[in-house]
């Protein structure tokens, strides 16, 4: 059953000429919530003192009294009780309710919860007791309004003992004209005391100064300016000599001191009345009369008994109200088992082992009352408690060790929760993987379980945080970004190489970093090493630096290669602790790679491991499609575009240059191509022409986003002796000249890590630059091989493999093809190199057997113009000239003439449905072309 307890604010209306409907009873809203519910074991009697009740909070967050005619609002606010009855007088139900507001006045009383708060209505500052702190009753001025409210805020943040010697004022004392404002505080006669400034106020109350007896706090002036008669008889320089306790007697003495003595009481006027209207054992009615305001917090002590005090028992209370409406708010539990026990975080221990159990200890806690007298831990099988744990003391408790597998914790003082720390356990026949849990029990029987340790084998964890991102880093290009816009600085992700278990890491043989090929260290920076020995002696940041620069050198700057012994090995007897190194790596790559960085972690006595700790993108992509081509001397056209497009909007800084070329000096670009940027991009260029045989352009102002440059009508100059076959298009940029002159982390010239200064590595740079095209490398008598990237990096700059695929050879050769052609039967294409040619009738196989291929598709697959393919009607032949060949076969006939020279074929040219076609084969060794293939499974034929 549910009980009701009902707050009303009631009020009277002053009568008026204005109908009643017409006035409003003022709008208040309001949330609700428990503070400091119970949890009760299912032994507690069921009674909620007062004192230890929970509150039921009701915190004001709008009020709205706006009226015609303003009087006494009225709110009804009703709560009910569940499995719990009050059972009090009307008197000690009035007990129960206060209404504190923001400045932690309670409105029904007048009293404060606080030791300084304010009357608003007289503007005194008041103090708990009989004695007043005071900033004296003042018609304050512009200057002092500001320092009134400073020594106010400085008191109401207050939260130690004020002093309550009677007389004691906080003064304001103020000169003619404008000052800067110290508080100090003085005796009667103005004689200064104690001199601090506005903040200090509250170090002195803290250390609890005690003022005599008429002594104030005084807020004056520091700039030695006086008023009055003073001001007329001293200049600047004799005013700034004056003393202060000189300066704050004249103030005393022309009444610049402000304020008084006062005797006032701790309370002001209440705000709102409370009384009790109708109550029984488990409900009451309040009314309240008065006015709420903002952030006013209703509370109600819950003080009541429980019906039951079963396992699982919840009191609750409802709240229905115009200003707030809650169900079933639970201030009251009865738990089953409020007993637990836990760890931060489990150790890890290796077979046979013995380690501490993590050293923010064993936590034993009671959800409910104070601990039982004694708890008992019990370990589970494979692990022991050693003989070390017997004795241990501590806060509230002590330690004695019944046999390897229980231990008695004696608590030793009335507290809900302890802190075992030091117990420490072996792994005695555990196995790897296996946990370890400690079981205790309390002597009224409650128990819990929590998992304190797990075995793992003998082994380095090499890992990186995987909350973080994965730095994404520009190929192609130096640490300094070169050429592009971004900021990155290179760096990968933290590694950390840590032990499970001490000595885990064998350094008896050595062991490898290795990075994928095509990426390169340009710096290390060691964050942290710990628990590393060098005969003995522990090591950290520093000897790792050394270790680091020598293995880079003699992993030949493309992974680390640590040498056996490079530190100690450590067990458990050397150092308790695991050893743990934390690195970064600062990389570069080269222009083609593209993808995750993975470090891998290998060697002859550690496990293999890798971790992904950068990704690199490129710059910039270029697309291209193969043009096949006939050996001619100029002006040769390229007919597909060259297409170069930008990773990411204004990436490309201001002067990049591009230029691209082809890669044997037997072919070159000539005339100056056409370049288009995409027209929604405000990327221009300048210098954009052909130079000696290279196509250039340069950044003149960056984009606004991603572009593209689009080079197109090409022109090639080709050498009289050019071969047959492809050749590539290359690329070179700003980026990767820079790139290639970038100095390698342990670079050889520099003979170890304690030579690699500042200067040094400076003075290394500065021997080859890349400003500009023409910079070369130092000669290896100035500097060392290894030393640059350059030195070690072996990409190609080739963008398009087979960008001009010269199908004749040069002039002063045979004139053979060198075409792939592939021809399926049956379909309306066939594959002329890259190159997809449409036919208007598909080739067929003969009933002899071959081949045949339609006359239209000749000059396509051939790459010449339609003209160098002629049909006679009147005497059906075909006639195909390619370059200096003269190819004739008729139809009907078994002979093929090359420059008129006959020769026999396997089969004749046909005639099918008013369409001449060729046998493929006979057509092949006309051009020289030897390798004929046919595939029966795919019925296709390759001429190649």
């Amino acid at each position: 059953m549910k009980k009701f307890i009902s707050f009303v604010m009631a009020g009277a209306m002053v009568a008026s000429l204005v109908p009643a409907t017409a006035f409003a009873k003022g709008d208040v809203t309001a949330t609700a919530k428990i503070v400091d519910a119970l949890e009760k074991a299912k032994d507690f009697n069921g009674v909620i003192t007062q004192a230890n009740a929970p509150e039921l909070q009701l915190k004001v967050t709008n009020v709205d009294y706006t009226v015609t005619n303003p009087a006494l609002a009225t709110m009804d606010v009703e709560l009910s009780l569940d499995k719990a009855e009050f059972n009090l007088t009307s008197a000690q139900l009035k007990d129960l309710v206060a209404v504190i507001d923001e400045d932690g006045l309670d409105a029904l009383t007048g009293k404060s919860t606080s030791q300084v708060w304010e009357d608003s209505a007289t503007g005194t500052i008041l103090k708990k007791g009989t004695t007043e702190i005071k900033i004296a009753d003042l018609a304050d001025i512009a200057a002092e309004a500001d320092n009134d409210k400073a020594v106010l805020d400085i008191l109401k943040n207050y939260s130690g003992a004020l002093n309550g010697t009677t007389g004691n004022d906080i003064n304001e004392t103020m000169t003619k004209g404008v000052m800067t404002a110290v508080i100090y505080a003085t005796d009667g006669t103005g004689a200064v005391t104690t001199s601090i400034d506005k903040a200090a106020i509250v170090d002195l109350l803290e250390q609890g100064y005690t003022f005599a007896a008429g002594s104030n706090i005084t807020l004056t002036s520091t700039d030695s300016r006086l008023g009055g008669a003073y001001s007329s008889t001293l200049d600047a320089a004799d005013r700034d000599a004056i003393d202060v306790d000189t300066q704050i007697a004249w103030y005393v003495a022309e009444s610049y001191v402000r304020g008084g003595y006062k005797t006032v009481g701790e309370t002001v006027a209440p705000r709102l009345a409370v009384s009790v209207k109708e109550f029984d054992k488990d409900s009451v009615t309040y009314t309240f009369t008065g006015f709420f305001k903002k952030d006013d917090k209703v509370i109600i002590d819950l003080a009541s008994t429980l019906t039951k005090t079963s396992e699982g028992t919840k009191a609750t209370v409802s709240v229905n109200s115009k200003m707030v409406t809650a169900d079933d708010l639970v201030y009251a539990s009865i738990l089953g088992k409020g007993f637990k026990v836990s760890v931060k975080k489990t150790v890890d221990v290796a077979q046979e082992e013995v380690v501490k159990l993590n050293s923010n200890g064993l936590k034993i806690e009671s959800a409910v009352d104070n601990l039982p007298s004694k708890v008992t831990l019990k370990i589970s099988n494979g692990f022991e408690f050693t003989k070390d744990n017997n004795g241990i003391h501590g806060t509230n408790y002590d330690i004695v060790r019944v046999d390897e597998k229980e231990l008695t914790v004696n608590v030793t003082g009335s507290v809900d929760e302890i802190t075992v720390k030091d117990i420490e356990i072996e792994a005695t026949s555990a196995k790897s993987g296996a946990v370890a849990t400690i079981t205790a029990k309390a002597s009224n029987n409650d128990s819990a379980s929590c998992e304190v340790a797990k075995v793992v084998d003998y082994k380095v964890s090499f890992t990186v945080d995987k909350d973080e991102d994965i730095p994404v880093i520009y190929s192609g290009t130096n640490v300094g970004n070169a050429g592009i816009t971004d900021d990155s600085d290179h760096m990968s992700l933290e590694v950390t190489a840590k032990e499970t278990f001490p000595g885990a890491w064998s350094m008896r043989q050595g062991f490898n970093f290795n990075l994928p090929e095509g990426v390169y260290v340009t710096d290390v920076k060691v964050t942290d090493a710990d628990n590393f020995y060098q005969k003995g002696v522990e090591k950290g940041t520093a000897e790792w630096d050394v270790a680091f620069f020598d293995a880079y050198q003699k992993g030949d700057h493309k992974n680390f290669e640590f040498e056996k012994r490079v530190f100690d090995d450590v067990d458990t007897k050397l150092n308790s602790d695991p050893a743990e190194l934390t690195f970064q790596l600062e990389l570069v790559a080269d222009p083609t790679f593209e993808g995750d960085v993975k470090l891998t972690f290998e060697g002859a006595l550690v496990d293999k491991q890798e971790v992904t700790i950068a990704k690199f993108v490129k710059p910039y992509t270029v697309k291209a499609e193969q043009n096949d081509v006939i050996i001619d001397y100029r002006n040769t056209e390229v007919k597909t575009p060259i297409v170069i497009t930008e990773a990411e909007e204004g990436l490309w800084e201001k002067d990049a240059t591009f230029k691209l070329s082809i890669e044997d000096d037997l072919l070159t670009f000539e005339n100056d191509p056409t370049f288009t940027i995409d027209k929604d991009s405000d990327l221009k260029l300048k210098d954009d022409k052909t130079t000696k045989g290279t196509i250039q352009f340069a950044v003149k102002e960056t984009s606004d986003k991603a572009s593209t440059v689009t080079i197109s009508d090409m022109k090639l100059f080709m050498s009289r002796s050019i071969p047959a076959g492809a050749y590539d298009l290359e690329i070179a940029t700003t980026m990767s000249e820079a790139y290639d002159a970038q100095l390698l982390f342990a670079p050889d010239q520099i003979k170890d890590q304690a030579s690699a200064t500042d200067a040094a590595l400076k003075a290394l740079k500065d021997k080859w630059t890349a400003k500009t095209s023409t910079d070369k490398r130092p000669s290896e008598s100035d500097v060392k091989k290894d030393s640059y990237v350059d030195d070690v990096c072996d990409y190609s700059d080739v963008v398009k493999a087979a960008f001009i695929n010269v199908v004749t050879s040069g002039r002063d050769n045979d004139n053979l093809f060198t075409t792939k052609v592939v021809v399926p039967v049956g379909e309306a294409y066939l594959l002329a190199g890259e190159a997809k040619v449409e036919l208007d009738a598909p080739a067929y196989i003969s009933a002899a057997g071959y081949t045949m291929l339609p006359v239209r598709a000749i000059s396509k697959a051939l790459g010449v113009n339609t003209n160098n393919v002629l049909w006679n009607a009147e005497t059906r032949t075909v006639t195909v000239m390619y370059a200096q060949r003269i190819i004739t076969m008729t139809v009907g006939q078994k002979t093929i003439y090359v420059n008129g020279s006959a020769i026999p074929s396997s089969a004749a040219p046909e005639i099918k449905d008013g369409r001449t076609f060729l046998p493929l084969r006979d057509l092949g060794t006309a051009l020289g072309v030897t390798n004929v293939n046919w595939d029966a499974a795919t019925k296709t034929a390759t001429l190649n």
